[in-house]
């Protein structure tokens, strides 16, 4: 799936300051893409922030890409 910044950036979405810009980039950015039916199970995320706004704000988590290729090489 296609999708720009998630909004975290690091530090930036802790920041009490920048919590609401945030949260606002992952909902027009990220949410749809995590929340859409078809991609259930699909999506992969490298980066930690990443990861951890998802979790936050769509109660998902997305596994790192070497996670889901060692699942492969596993389940083989």
């Amino acid at each position: 799936a296609n999708s720009g910044c998630c909004g975290m950036s690091g530090t930036y979405g802790h920041e009490t300051r920048n919590v609401e810009t945030s949260k606002t980039i992952y909902a027009q950015s990220w949410q749809p893409q995590v929340e859409a039916d078809e991609n259930a199970g699909r999506l992969l995320a490298t980066g930690y922030s990443c990861r951890s706004q998802v979790k936050r704000y769509s109660q998902q988590t997305l596994p790192h890409p070497l996670q889901a290729l060692l699942r492969c090489l596993h389940s083989s």
